[in-house]
């Protein structure tokens, strides 16, 4: 019995001797495993990628589209009714003066009371303006925003005086300064 088993084990040897030529060593194997577990995180990593990127894209595209939302198209308010005053005529504050010109015109909104009462109140409203233009000295009257105060500065001093509603805007209609 012993020597079968023997003659049993030296022929298993022998088989797996021969099996083990024909398999590949471990070393090749080794690599094969490293190969395939490279491809598979390369493909991973490129899923993951193009998962983080489909995500990003949908992000955006959503902030895009509620900042379109926001945007609520109005139309146009309807234009004011206006009082036009007679053209000014002042020198400026400055060491060698300067000429200005200018043509008013009040924009309010439509207020049968409010235009009775610019009717009666226009030489004071006129006044108030040419006490405005004399204080100005040529620097403060050359430019846009000048400009713009200047038109600010008139509709603050005329609200002041009025009681059926107030001035929205001061237009000028003609505005030289020499």
């Amino acid at each position: 019995m012993g020597d079968e088993e023997r003659v049993n084990v030296d022929d298993i040897e022998e088989e797996e001797s021969e099996g083990l030529a024909k398999a590949p060593s471990s070393s090749d194997a080794s690599r094969i495993i490293k190969l395939l577990l490279y491809i598979a995180g390369a493909i991973l990593l490129v899923f993951i990628v193009i998962g983080i990127s489909y995500l990003v894209t949908k992000y955006v595209q959503e902030q895009r589209y509620e900042r379109e939302q926001d945007i609520v198209l109005a139309p146009p308010p309807a234009p004011l009714s206006h009082f036009d005053l007679p053209s000014f005529s002042v020198t400026t504050k400055d060491a060698e003066p300067h000429f200005a010109k200018l043509t008013v015109s009040l924009g309010y909104e439509d207020n049968v009371a409010l235009n009775a009462e610019l009717v009666q109140r226009t030489p004071q409203i006129q006044h108030i303006i040419n006490i405005v233009l004399r204080g100005k000295k040529y620097e403060d009257m050359d430019s846009v925003e000048d400009t713009v105060n200047l038109s600010e500065e008139i509709k603050a001093h005329i609200n002041t005086i009025l009681i059926s509603g107030k001035v929205k805007e001061v237009y000028f209609r003609e505005f030289v300064v020499n």
